[in-house]
């Protein structure tokens, strides 16, 4: 795992090692990049950022955005697309680790997909708008048992991290928490800012900007020691919440019936883009980690993380349906 102060160093050495995409996969070639998410949220500006990387490299890249059941329509449409590297998927890697485990009609499972590479990483945070006047996490439990029913807290969608980061926050705090799931992060943030909803679960990038203007509040986040970027704001674990460490990654995939020779060209194309200092720059703008993973380092990561949410998923007792 290679997180933002190492990227120089990786730079350097897969200068060597790298792989080169050919001209005949590059040069001109469509590329349609599928992402299970509203344009405008955290998945989708990322895969933006990655495709106008992959533009100036010679692809047609473009993103078309599949939304709907937290983002299992795209990895379906791509899954259905022929299996030539043309038509290809960002997501989360917990619609990799953790779907598996909460959806019994799911339609693919993890060896349907070729991991390609993962080019960021990030954590997820609580954050509180004008619907709670708490402002810690300590005052929001507080808060949540005094007032009986009114504690929800928006996701980007059911069966995410988020998702089931809120139902053990709510389970080890001992409060109602009612999971209130979006087609989106956006749509989850417009409603806590303006108070239909108390609080979100997202991913931290998401909260950043927001909590500067000091148009919500983020109580507390997901990662293992205070960020000097979010001074007074502490981690779940500081809290008392030590089981609530997490982090995501956001990956490349394709079918995995795709020539083995066009995935690594893919994954070439990939890693070279992430590497890139404009997108090194941007990704940091965006709040996100840079953290470039090979294919095989992807999947190690995949598999070490479906086997930890298994448990986790089983112990919440929630299963969805389509």
């Amino acid at each position: 795992m290679f997180s933002r102060r190492h990227c120089l160093t990786y730079i350097g050495a897969s200068a060597v090692a790298g792989f080169s995409p050919s001209l005949t996969l590059a040069q001109g070639k469509p590329l349609k990049i599928l992402v299970g998410y509203p344009a405008g949220g955290a998945v989708d500006v990322v895969a933006r950022q990655v495709g106008e990387e992959l533009r100036a490299a010679g692809y047609n890249a473009i993103v078309e955005n599949r939304t709907g059941a937290a983002g299992q329509l795209a990895t379906e449409a791509m899954l259905a697309a022929p299996a030539d590297g043309t038509t290809i998927s960002m997501m989360p890697g917990g619609n990799v680790t953790i779907f598996p485990h909460v959806y019994p009609k799911l339609r693919y499972a993890m060896s349907d997909l070729a991991p390609l590479a993962g080019v960021c990483s990030f954590q997820f945070g609580l954050g509180v708008g004008p619907g709670t006047p708490a402002k810690t996490l300590r005052e929001f439990v507080d808060w949540a048992k005094a007032n009986p029913g009114k504690a929800s807290f928006g996701t980007p969608g059911a069966g995410t991290a988020m998702h089931f980061m809120g139902v053990m926050f709510g389970r080890k705090a001992g409060i109602e928490f009612q999971h209130v799931p979006y087609r989106g992060g956006a749509a989850a943030m417009t409603d806590v800012l303006g108070g239909t909803i108390p609080s979100l679960a997202t991913t931290l990038p998401n909260l950043v900007t927001h909590h500067r203007s000091g148009k919500l509040r983020i109580l507390a986040f997901s990662g293992d020691r205070a960020l000097p970027g979010l001074p007074g704001v502490p981690t779940f674990k500081e809290q008392g919440y030590p089981e609530l460490q997490l982090t995501e990654v956001f990956a490349f995939f394709a079918s995995s019936k795709t020539p083995k020779a066009i995935q690594l060209e893919l994954e070439a194309a990939m890693t070279a883009a992430a590497r890139s200092p404009r997108l090194i720059a941007a990704i940091e703008k965006l709040e996100f980690d840079s953290d470039i993973r090979s294919s095989a380092d992807l999947a190690r990561h995949l598999k070490d993380d479906s086997e930890r949410w298994g448990p986790v998923i089983k112990a919440t007792g929630y299963t969805a349906e389509h």
